[in-house]
């Protein structure tokens, strides 16, 4: 949110996607975005006509929406659906295809009417939008109220994806964040917010804590 928030952005959308009949479509979600846009949105099967969604799932797999746009000519529903969009304090947005560690794919977007659009920003809603569409996926996963909690070995092994199960493995072999960047061909800054992630969920002060931890554990060998 402290990502977004510096961007300029007041919106935001987690779609989780899923083929039904040879066709994409949204599966759940998170956002806040207006429930009267939700409703608005998939009553008029926005989906299927919205040149943004529709351009990052079959082509581009991110960027503002005024580049995904560009060069498109848009038919009737295409305009109308970007006109609703910015009656709805979405002026201007970024949208990114995130495939999933877990498997299967979302579609992650933060707009606003003032939204930045220079290349830190960028940068960061890129990094940010792939940690918050794994998170969202272990959040939706959560065993429902009642049920008998995990175990910490259970909980450890089930809530890291598996790229942080990869790092934090490249990690125990003495591997620096850059050198894990270059070996899983990902920005470094993303092997840092997933290097924090593990260091969280482990409770470990430093990455040798979580070493200790993780060993202890028997989730190194």
């Amino acid at each position: 949110m402290p990502v977004l928030e510096e961007a300029g952005a007041t919106r935001f959308a987690c779609l989780y996607l899923r083929r039904q009949n040879g066709e994409v479509v949204i599966d759940r979600s998170i956002s806040n975005l207006p429930r009267s846009w939700l409703e608005l949105y998939l009553a008029r099967g926005y989906e299927a006509t919205d040149p943004v969604f529709q351009g990052v799932v079959r082509g581009a797999s991110h960027g503002f929406w005024s580049e995904v746009t560009r060069g498109l000519v848009l038919d009737r529903s295409s305009c109308e659906v970007m006109t609703a969009a910015r009656e709805h304090e979405m002026g201007e947005g970024f949208t990114k295809r995130v495939m999933l560690d877990r498997g299967g794919v979302a579609v992650v977007m933060a707009a606003g009417d003032a939204l930045k659009r220079d290349s830190r920003v960028r940068a960061a809603l890129r990094m940010s939008f792939d940690v918050f569409a794994n998170e969202g996926v272990r959040i939706i996963r959560t065993p429902a109220h009642g049920r008998e909690p995990p175990t910490d070995e259970d909980r450890d092994q089930t809530s890291l994806s598996k790229t942080q199960l990869k790092v934090r493995m490249m990690r125990a072999e003495g591997m620096s964040n850059k050198q894990v960047a270059l070996t899983m061909k990902r920005h470094e800054k993303t092997v840092e917010c997933h290097v924090t992630e593990v260091l969280r969920r482990l409770e470990a002060r430093n990455m040798i804590d979580a070493i200790r931890i993780a060993t202890n554990r028997k989730l190194i060998v």
